[in-house]
């Protein structure tokens, strides 16, 4: 099995590099969107305190 990334246009999947396949074989293709949700839960990460609410505090 072979791990190929594709990209999506007008209905098709297109792959991003030269796959060497017979006209009308099949594949099933895994969706895995990347996007700003994968980059945000990336770099997420849990925090004890709220550092707005912190910061407006030292504000006032």
């Amino acid at each position: 099995m072979e791990e190929i990334e594709v990209v999506y246009e007008k209905g098709i999947f297109k792959p991003l590099k030269v796959v060497n396949l017979e006209d009308g074989s099949k594949a099933i293709v895994v969706v895995k969107p990347k996007g700003i949700a994968d980059i945000l839960e990336k770099f997420s990460r849990k925090v004890d305190k709220d550092a707005l609410k912190e910061f407006l505090e030292e504000r006032r």
